[in-house]
């Protein structure tokens, strides 16, 4: 790590609160304490995405591609601040305004890229690999209404589908796009990062 990228750390970590009220401000017109969990939840999911930019990307003379039609990842808020380290920092300062940070994460939407075994194993692959500090990324399908979502009316299970995209998410779309052909049809896939 640079010098540079260290002291940018430090000063992003020292200042996490008046960062936080900057953006709340910016966006809604409030202090922290005035803010929704539900606002606060598209506030810290812009500053956690900044931080996350402000990381340098692990790179190497070779990169590990995992290819999985499922990614069973899970919701993103949470693990993205504990790696970040800043997660109790985060929740004290959340803590010191009345604001709980485990009720605010529940306003993520849980991001239905798989069934359970093989998803849940490539979203375990791509932990190790990040944990590992290896040069790699996860390569799949965006399923834009995730599998479905379970709902009960009159003591039934129903399933709906599961609407996770949201404007504001973790999905960051590219400039890089695909024409797929299917028989005589073709769709245009767009590659998003995540």
């Amino acid at each position: 790590m640079t010098l540079q990228l260290k002291m940018q750390k430090e000063v992003m970590t020292e200042n996490i609160e008046g960062q936080l009220e900057e953006i709340t401000k910016k966006r809604y017109g409030k202090d922290v304490e005035k803010c929704s969990d539900k606002e606060l939840y598209y506030s810290i999911l812009e500053w956690t995405k900044e931080w996350l930019r402000a990381e340098p990307e692990i790179t190497g003379d070779k990169k590990v591609y995992y290819i999985s039609a499922e990614f069973l990842i899970g919701k993103l808020l949470s693990n993205n601040l504990i790696n970040l380290g800043v997660y109790e920092k985060l929740q004290d300062i959340l803590a010191s305004k009345g604001k709980d940070l485990a009720l605010i994460e529940e306003w993520e939407p849980e991001p239905s890229l798989g069934n359970g075994g093989l998803g849940r194993l490539a979203a375990c692959f791509l932990d190790s690999i990040a944990t590992l500090g290896l040069p790699g990324a996860g390569i799949g399908l965006n399923y834009h209404f995730g599998l479905f979502k379970q709902t009960f009316q009159n003591h039934l299970q129903k399933a709906e589908k599961n609407d996770w995209i949201e404007s504001l998410s973790w999905l960051n779309k590219t400039d890089v796009s695909f024409d797929v052909s299917f028989g005589d049809k073709k769709v245009k896939s767009i590659l998003y990062s995540i």
